[in-house]
């Protein structure tokens, strides 16, 4: 899945710094999905301090350390 970050120079550089992104999931459902970002691309707009961050984002599958 691809997706796009908006923001400023500082949230777009803390989502850089941690590539591993925790999503809260509907109420039924997995509290919490891992997703990993990969092939990050960021881009500025000329005209305004708007950065874009673009990247396809992998979901992280649980692992049993007990098997």
């Amino acid at each position: 899945m691809r997706v796009s970050f908006y923001g400023t120079d500082e949230e777009i550089t803390r989502l850089c710094e941690r590539p591993i992104l925790a999503v809260l999931g509907p109420r039924h459902a997995q509290p919490v999905l891992a997703f990993e970002l990969f092939n990050v691309r960021v881009t500025t707009d000329p005209y305004q301090t708007t950065f874009r961050l673009v990247a396809d984002l992998s979901e992280i599958q649980e692992r049993n350390e007990r098997d």
